[in-house]
């Protein structure tokens, strides 16, 4: 069985490759902090999920998209997450563009996943590479 992880980044911000890198970096890895059972702040134990698992043993394919908007961001969040997948989100707090203008839309960039390429497919099969 095939596994991924799909990164969403948005496209609207006009951020910097910088920018995108630690984002998408942090996208990567935050089931593993949202994970995290340890009780020391010098370690980290995480329970994986067999997807999880599989993922990190076959190579950790991840993909990163873009999407369009705040609003494109939340609607694929919102299919992944009736679909039964994991959704990780990183949040920037001062983000404005002319559609939002106070920030309300802060989701700047988002994991789905790990889990089958299939499943993540069949709601982000229809974007872009970033």
């Amino acid at each position: 069985m095939s596994m991924k992880q799909v990164i969403l980044v948005r496209r609207d911000l006009h951020m910097r490759r910088a920018e995108i890198a630690a984002l998408v970096s942090r996208a990567s890895s935050e089931f593993l902090f949202e994970n995290d059972e340890s009780e020391r702040s010098d370690e980290i134990s995480v329970k994986l999920t067999p997807q999880e698992a599989e993922w990190m043993q076959s190579g950790s394919t991840r993909i990163v998209l873009g999407v369009p908007s705040g609003e494109s961001m939340q609607s694929h969040l919102f299919k992944a997450e009736m679909a039964g997948l994991s959704c990780y989100t990183v949040v920037g707090s001062l983000v404005r563009t002319p559609d939002d203008p106070v920030g309300m839309s802060s989701i700047v960039c988002a994991a789905i996943g790990p889990d089958e390429s299939s499943k993540i497919d069949e709601i982000t099969g229809k974007l872009k590479l970033l």
